[in-house]
């Protein structure tokens, strides 16, 4: 057990405290991912880096979260039990060891944490393929999906966030678009009245949301179980879907959102669903704190929900209709709004956010995130991580994930569902390989995705 000095608490902010109270039978609040490593690392390395690095640089992974009267707050722990935070993982023998390792991760996530220890557990996976593998997880109250690939790069060998998007994040100024909303808005703020402008759009967005109807009544909106299934793709070189966005005149996000939505498309189709007119909504994380603090941890960011075109039936035409929709909502107001809500129902009893989470909830299907990693690799004790990847927690009665990673110039695509929902997610995630495969080729021409095909991982 590795222990500490000095004990304390520090008080819990209202957003990481609906965070922690998020968690269900159905749906646990917890980030999993897999980090993979090409060269094999024993668990008594990985061990040492973690104490070195991960215990001695951030305090939070040596607090447990605790509640007193209502109160919420993180308490330093004395002492803290490697053997539990750190277990071996084994695999069975297999001609396909990539399906074993999806069959176990599936049986893993489901398992909640112990709450009287600090909320996160690594499962070491020796001699996976040609190196090893990591099964990380980590409460969502204790950082949203920035701030932990910041605390990955801060325990590397070097720094490489430099050479993340992220690193070029900036708030959004929202500029007036006239000179009369100018002048009101230098009215409102001389006035003493800014406050109140700021909060009557806020309050609007809140209603506009509200009064949103329920999510289409698709097989992704079925009652939800304790089981999980996971799964992932190849990695996609972020040149070729780069090149795709450019010949059509849109970003990364919307060539990936894109083809998410064909995926579910194809397995409406595949089950006898209808597909006709369909539209199915993701809530969509949107950072909403530059990276310089990230290594604050907790959770900065908002949610927008995003109209997916499953009912369209062409791959450009899909890609196109997001485009459209993630611009209605580039303003930023309903991230901020969203953000200032989860405040709030962390201030309320649990019960009242039990009840506005299953409300928002029946609104969307999924939640898709998308995190931008390093354009570098990472190096951790000399070895390098070839693939990281990591599964979103759903909350409420969403069944659904969708998580997107750029790293050292690929994207990673992971995907989780409720076993009641989608029983084989592979078959999925093949589809959205297949549409962007289909994509590529119909907007770059058959000798570009040739060339790319055959440089696919």
């Amino acid at each position: 057990m590795r222990t500490f000095n000095q004990l304390s608490r520090e008080p819990m902010t209202n957003v990481d405290t609906a965070w922690l109270r998020m968690d269900s039978s159905d749906n646990l609040m917890v980030i999993n991912g897999l980090l993979f490593f090409d060269e094999p690392m024993t668990q008594d390395e990985f061990k040492a880096l973690l104490e070195e690095r991960l215990l001695s640089q951030h305090k939070r992974f040596r607090q447990r979260a605790r509640n007193e009267h209502g109160v919420y707050f993180w308490e330093e722990m004395s002492g803290v039990d490697m053997d539990y935070h750190l277990t071996p993982l084994t695999l069975a023998a297999t001609d396909d060891p990539e399906a074993e390792l999806r069959r176990v991760v599936s049986t893993v996530i489901p398992q909640p944490l112990d709450s009287d220890k600090p909320l996160w557990r690594f499962h070491f996976i020796s001699n996976y393929q040609s190196g090893s593998a990591v099964l990380v997880r980590v409460h969502h109250s204790y950082a949203d999906g920035i701030a932990l690939i910041s605390v990955l790069d801060s325990i590397a060998d070097q720094s490489v966030m430099h050479s993340s998007p992220a690193a070029r994040f900036k708030l959004p100024e929202r500029k007036p678009k006239s000179a009369a909303l100018l002048h009101r808005l230098s009215y409102a703020f001389t006035s003493g009245g800014f406050y109140l402008a700021f909060g009557a759009a806020w309050l609007f967005e809140a209603m506009r949301v509200s009064l949103c109807r329920p999510d289409s009544k698709t097989a992704y909106k079925r009652d939800l179980s304790p089981h999980k299934e996971v799964g992932w793709a190849p990695s996609l070189p972020v040149e070729d879907v780069k090149q795709v966005g450019k010949a059509m005149g849109c970003t990364i996000n919307d060539v990936i959102l894109g083809c998410v939505a064909g995926s579910l498309r194809r397995y409406l189709q595949r089950i006898g669903e209808p597909v006709d007119g369909v539209c199915v909504r993701a809530t969509i994380p949107v950072n909403l704190r530059p990276l310089e603090q990230a290594l604050e941890l907790g959770n900065r960011f908002g949610l927008v929900y995003l109209t997916l075109p499953v009912g369209e039936p062409t791959s450009k035409g899909r890609i196109e209709a997001v485009k459209r929709n993630m611009k209605k909502l580039k303003n930023g107001m309903q991230a901020q709004m969203s953000y200032n809500v989860l405040g709030i129902l962390g201030y309320f009893p649990s019960a009242f956010e039990r009840w506005a989470l299953r409300f928002f909830s029946s609104k969307a299907s999924a939640v898709m995130t998308n995190v931008p990693g390093p354009a570098e690799p990472v190096m951790l004790k000399g070895k390098k991580l070839s693939k990281p990847m990591f599964w979103v927690p759903q909350s409420g009665g969403i069944g659904i994930g969708v998580s997107i990673l750029s790293y050292d110039n690929k994207v990673e695509f992971g995907f989780v569902a409720d076993a009641a929902l989608v029983p084989d997610p592979q078959a999925m995630i093949d589809d959205y390989v297949d549409e962007f495969r289909s994509i590529q080729a119909e907007v770059l021409g058959a000798p570009a995705f040739e060339e790319a095909l055959s440089r696919a991982v």
